[in-house]
């Protein structure tokens, strides 16, 4: 009795350790539309926007006009 309690316990950890190391870790995108892209505004809208540490803002496609960009929110996911 005492070996599958300690086995049911061992395995319902294990599951959730699985689970929570999937979200763990990933980062996450969003794009913010804009008639053009600055990086200190773009930095700043996805700080409000995402809470959290390890946002970040860049503008993308890198080496295009600041019109032809867009604004690209990286994030931690579980934010």
């Amino acid at each position: 009795m005492t070996k599958n309690t300690a086995l049911t316990i061992f395995m319902v950890l294990l599951v959730i350790g699985m689970v929570m190391e999937e979200t763990q870790g990933k980062t996450c995108h969003d794009y913010i539309q804009a008639e053009h892209c600055e990086i200190n505004q773009c930095n700043q809208e996805c700080s409000t926007k995402w809470k959290g540490v390890g946002v970040k803002g860049s503008c993308e496609p890198p080496g295009f006009e600041p019109l032809d960009q867009t604004c690209l929110c990286s994030f931690n996911c579980g934010n």
